[in-house]
Parts: structure tokens; sequence; C-alpha cells
């Protein structure tokens, strides 16, 4: 997927860049700006790309992706399900040159200073207040907007988190992007089946020592790792979308061996198939 840079709409009118996602589904392109991005999803599931990383995303995920980070949101192919999401994107200086250096807005500079791509917030039991916050955005006018939504750049900076995106140099080779593209269009065609080492070295027009040492210094992991995330991503997709069996789960996805199959969704997501299932039902 090639890297679209994405341009933001702005105006003499407003700070802050304020939309709504709501359709069948969410879909490439792939993009990035130069403006921050906070992300709320409302409706729908699927996989999320962020930089480097590539996981499983569920309703009520809100996400911070920093500038110039390549991302997206892609339903699964199987979800017939609606898909909404609210985002805001802002410039570093939309309160003003200086305005981070201000005393009262020290935790929100900590938390924008150490998102080197990007952050999963970690929402408390009672979220209700805060997501509210961030429903009431579209019905405000810009100057009650602006206000509101630093109110949640300093709620949300408190909130535990996750890095996410982290270690590729994928802005450093969009010029190559085209590569990548073809790629990660592969990976998504092809992961139900063996994807060998010749097989994706080709796709890049590589010999196999050469595109695995490209991959890892591009995504900052080997293509296995990648293709791994990826799979296990299609896997909890399935886990939450269908009443499938774990085996069957595991052969749609990609995996012969069933043992093998439990022991990359653990490592990868902390749980077992049952319990992530279980999990997100409840």
């Amino acid at each position: 997927m090639k890297p679209i840079l994405e341009h933001i709409a702005n105006n003499n009118e407003q700070s802050l860049f304020f939309g709504t996602y709501d359709k069948i589904s969410f879909s490439f392109p792939w993009h990035y700006h130069p403006q921050w991005e906070l992300t709320f999803i409302i409706e729908g599931n699927g996989i999320a790309y962020t930089g480097n990383e590539v996981r499983y995303f569920t309703p009520k995920e809100l996400v911070l992706i920093a500038p110039n980070i390549p991302h997206c949101w892609k339903s699964n192919a199987s979800d017939a399900e609606h898909v909404k999401s609210i985002f805001v994107q802002w410039n570093n200086n939309y309160l003003g040159r200086d305005w981070l250096n201000k005393p009262e807005f020290i935790t929100i500079k900590s938390m924008l200073e150490s998102c080197h791509a990007g952050f999963k917030f970690i929402l408390p039991n009672e979220h209700e207040e805060l997501t509210n916050k961030i429903k009431q955005l579209k019905r405000l006018s810009s100057f009650k907007r602006m206000w509101l939504f630093t109110e949640l750049l300093y709620e949300i900076s408190l909130l535990d988190r996750t890095p996410i995106g982290f270690g590729g140099n994928l802005k450093e080779n969009l010029p190559n992007s085209k590569r990548i593209k073809d790629i990660l269009n592969y990976v998504n065609r092809h992961y139900t089946r063996v994807i060998t080492a010749e097989d994706i070295a080709s796709v890049a027009n590589m010999a196999p020592v050469s595109f695995s040492k490209y991959f890892s210094r591009t995504f900052g992991k080997s293509f296995t790792k990648f293709l791994n995330e990826y799979r296990i991503s299609q896997a909890c997709s399935l886990l939450v979308a269908t009443n499938k069996q774990v085996d069957q789960v595991a052969d749609l996805v990609g995996y012969q061996n069933l043992s093998f199959f439990h022991r990359q969704f653990k490592l990868i997501t902390g749980k077992t198939p049952q319990q992530f299932r279980l999990e997100y039902r409840n």
C-alpha cells in the first residue's frame, strides 16, 4: 500500500480539523499527514496499520498517531457491519507557537514528546464521560470545540497507554513505497497459504537475502514476524465474528500446525484464542 499524503482541510475559521467516518466498511488508502491525529472507533472491527505495526482493532479503540506516520483502518472483507469513527487532526501550534511550554500543559507536552509513532489508550471501566465528550465535538461551534478538545487532550494524557507502530523506518522509506505497497498487497491476498522466502522476495524483485535485510530495515522486524502478526489479526476477527472452532480458524488464516498457532496467538495477544473470544464477547 502506497502511503498517500493527505491534505488536511484548514482555514482561518478553525485551528483543528474534526471529522467523522460513517460507512459500510473501513478501507484503504494507507495515508500520512504532517498533523497529529486522535481517532476513536465507535463501531467496526478489523485490521489497523500504524507505522510498522499491524493489529486487530475493536470498537471503543482510542488511538493517537504522530505526524507523518502512515496508517489506516481496514474492515475485514467478511464483515458486513456498519463502521463509524471520530477523528481530530491538528498542528503543533494550534494554540500558538509555544503553548506546550506553558506549565498548565505539561502532561500534554510529555505525552506528545514521548509519542514516537502512536499510542493506544487504555480506557478505564467508567469511560462513558470521556467518550461522550469525544462524541460531543461534532455538535459544538469551532470555539467550544477547541476548548473541549484541549480538555480532552489533558484527560487522555493522564490515561495508561501502550506504544504502537514503534521501531520502523517507514517515513524515511516513502520514496520506495511502491515496493512496500506490492509486499503488503501480496500478504493481504495470500496470507492463507504458505508464503516462502522466494515468493515474497520475487514480489519486491529482490534476492531472498536482500529482501530479508530490506524488510527488517524498513519495518523494524522480520517478515516472518510481520506475517504472523497479520495472520493473528485475521484470526482475532474470525474468533469475534464467527462461531468457528479454533482449529478451523487456524487453518483459515494459514496455520497448518495448531500448536504453533496457539503459541503465536499467545505471544502476540497475550491470551489464548479461547480467552480472547470469551473476553471480547463478555
